[in-house]
């Protein structure tokens, strides 16, 4: 569990940063809300995986 939500976490974070990069590359209109949703999920990983590092 835990190397799944470190990977996810890292993993939806690059992609959230990355993504609107290559979207503004290709001239085309960035979806925030998308880029945002996976920046949301990839720091919730990030959070349970602190919370709950004792018990993983």
């Amino acid at each position: 569990m835990k190397k799944l939500l470190s990977w996810g976490g890292v993993g939806l974070l690059t992609t959230a940063l990355l993504d609107p990069l290559l979207y503004s590359m290709l001239e085309k209109p960035i979806p925030w809300g998308r880029d945002l949703l996976m920046a949301a999920a990839g720091v919730g990983c990030f959070y349970l995986l602190v919370k709950f590092r004792d018990s993983f």
